[in-house]
């Protein structure tokens, strides 16, 4: 039995380029603004030595996961929807914070 045959037999789109380039291009500014959310937004005592460091590794990581996260859209459409809206709600949060 086909793994296609239950649509038809036509390939189902996959978009993984553009989720891919999504993940990596949106997610960089993402990562950014959440790390600095999380490390300089008040979460954590305002002096801590190593402060800049866990910021550093956790843009780092963040960043990482974005493309993973791209991956599991079910459209281009929502994938590129989710990454604009949660790159305006850091953006905004950052900009209430600084």
């Amino acid at each position: 039995m086909s793994r296609n045959s239950n649509r038809g037999g036509k390939a189902a789109p996959r978009h993984l380029l553009f989720k891919g380039l999504t993940g990596f291009l949106l997610g960089f500014p993402l990562a950014l603004w959440l790390s600095w959310l999380l490390m300089y937004g008040g979460l954590l005592p305002a002096f801590v030595p190593v402060r800049d460091q866990v910021a550093m590794w956790l843009a780092v990581l963040l960043w990482s996961v974005a493309p993973c996260a791209a991956f599991m859209a079910q459209s281009r459409r929502r994938c590129l929807t989710v990454f604009l809206l949660a790159n305006a709600a850091a953006f905004a949060a950052w900009k209430l914070l600084q």
